[in-house]
């Protein structure tokens, strides 16, 4: 038996006893309860409860409610055991005396009596799907690392994911920081002022040698070099802080080590339903179409229209977050229809977010902005490319008007270090891809450096060359494979 207050919990038996007599709880309240209970008083994420509880389903927030609410009436007077983690989760406190030693976060209105610092992290208005495996992973590489970097293209929820894997160990730590550096506009200056702030706190503060620190630093690529710099002193000042940063492309600092954040899921064209829905593109899809709209359903013709948004839009959570958004204003048909005129329908974002992340073209424009001039080249001409390309092709294509192959060759590694381009192993050479966000926004621009319409035929031998018009119209011309590769581009 467990005892929980005045209640009695048996496991095997899937009951609760009251003075010895059994008492009514549904099967999903009594998971929950079994999910916090061996969770030992650690806080249990909402995105937790419902892969442990509903696996194969999606459901409201308000079930999971539902659930807390009734196990808090069998409790009665011991009700506040369990506790709401707010934008969080829930963690389960076994009895009084032990409360403050296993609640997993600090309060500033009543902080413990160790001194240690108040949890700084910005709390997620939505919860993490799709990134339980990723979440253990990183804890993991923050387990053997000083320094982590979540590294991923814009919008794929890097931040979220360092900020979620960041709560999990805060209490680990003597002192946590949160340093959102995308506002930065003269970084030696700033980040030199935030070193200072970390390794030399005010007057009667221990100093930096004797705290385990936590800090994230959030939006690092535009401020790479200093970021880096930055780490690296930080590190060498005390061997026991931990960094999680999150960036477009790699620090490349001593002690770094890597871990890419992957798109989430998205199910194959010929997926029956309940593949379609297993997969987290779809998960996420529906969770934030439900938070608009909260009567909307996915079933039937629905479902696989879903599967043809998650697709186009890689499984990149804020384009479907964005998505989602239109639905109830769009319909799930129309927004299909409308996915070829995607930069002028996924805005609207929420007002609160940063300027890059109320638009799917405002997030690509930063991640362009950061590209030196060679790179932007580049990217704008191997955007011909349909398909999985390799080095050489691109080199044919792009290696013109006072461009080397040497020049194109270094742009490549660029732009696949900034996670604009997927890399795949093709036999013992490597083969490339844009995701059909980025390459619709390539395309664009490429339009835009021309000034005129551009027409793109198939051709060649392995080539994966194909085209959309600037409206969006995939073209279907083809020649036989003996043929050379044969482009009309205009200069750019």
């Amino acid at each position: 038996m467990i005892k929980i207050g005045r209640v009695d919990v048996s496991l095997e038996l899937r009951k609760l006893f009251l003075n010895g007599q059994p008492m009514r709880l549904g099967t999903r309240a009594f998971d929950i309860l079994e999910v916090l209970i061996e969770a030992s008083g650690q806080l249990v994420t909402k995105e937790d409860l419902f892969s442990a509880v509903w696996p194969d389903t999606i459901v409201e927030e308000s079930n999971l409610q539902v659930h807390i609410s009734a196990l808090r009436k069998l409790l009665g007077p011991d009700k506040d055991l369990i506790k709401t983690i707010p934008g969080r989760g829930y963690c389960l406190i076994r009895g009084r005396q032990s409360e403050q030693a296993t609640s997993p976060l600090w309060s500033e209105a009543n902080p413990p009596e160790s001194g240690l610092a108040p949890n700084p992290f910005p709390l997620c208005c939505a919860p993490l799907i799709g990134r339980q495996q990723a979440l253990e992973d990183v804890r993991g590489a923050i387990d053997v690392s000083p320094l982590v970097t979540l590294v991923g293209t814009g919008g794929i929820g890097k931040t979220q994911l360092a900020l979620e894997a960041a709560r999990s160990i805060a209490s680990r730590f003597a002192e946590v920081r949160y340093v959102d550096l995308s506002a930065i506009e003269h970084p030696d200056s700033i980040l030199s002022t935030i070193y200072d702030g970390l390794a030399h706190p005010p007057e009667g503060g221990a100093s930096l040698r004797a705290r385990r620190q936590l800090v994230v630093l959030d939006n690092c690529e535009h401020v790479i070099h200093e970021a880096a710099s930055l780490c690296e002193r930080l590190i060498q000042s005390n061997p026991d802080i931990k960094i999680v940063a999150t960036s477009r492309e790699p620090l490349r600092a001593s002690f770094e080590r890597i871990y890419r954040v992957l798109l989430l899921e998205v199910p194959r064209q010929a997926a029956d339903h309940e593949e379609v829905l297993r997969c987290s593109a779809v998960q996420m899809f529906i969770s934030r179409a439900r938070a608009r709209e909260p009567d909307f359903l996915a079933d039937g013709e629905s479902l696989d229209l879903i599967g043809v948004i998650c697709r186009r839009l890689d499984g990149l959570p804020l384009a479907l977050e964005l998505a989602a958004a239109r639905v109830t204003t769009l319909g799930i048909g129309e927004l299909v229809t409308q996915l070829d005129n995607r930069f002028f329908v996924l805005t609207g974002g929420l007002r609160t977010a940063p300027a890059r992340q109320r638009s799917l073209k405002a997030t690509l424009d930063w991640s362009y902005q950061l590209l030196c001039s060679r790179e932007r080249i580049v990217l704008r001409r191997i955007s011909v490319f349909h398909e999985r390309f390799r080095l050489g092709e691109a080199c044919r294509i792009a290696a013109r008007d006072g461009l080397t192959e040497d020049d194109v060759i270094e742009a490549i590694a660029g732009l696949a270090s900034k996670s604009l381009l997927t890399v795949g192993a093709c036999g013992s050479a490597m083969s490339y891809a844009l995701l059909e966000n980025v390459r619709a926004y390539a395309l664009q621009m490429l339009d835009e450096a021309s000034g005129s319409d551009m027409t793109v035929n198939r051709h060649g031998p392995g080539a994966g060359a194909g085209g959309r018009s600037m409206a969006g119209a995939q073209t279907d011309t083809t020649v036989p494979d003996d043929q050379q590769m044969s482009l009309a581009i205009p200069d750019g």
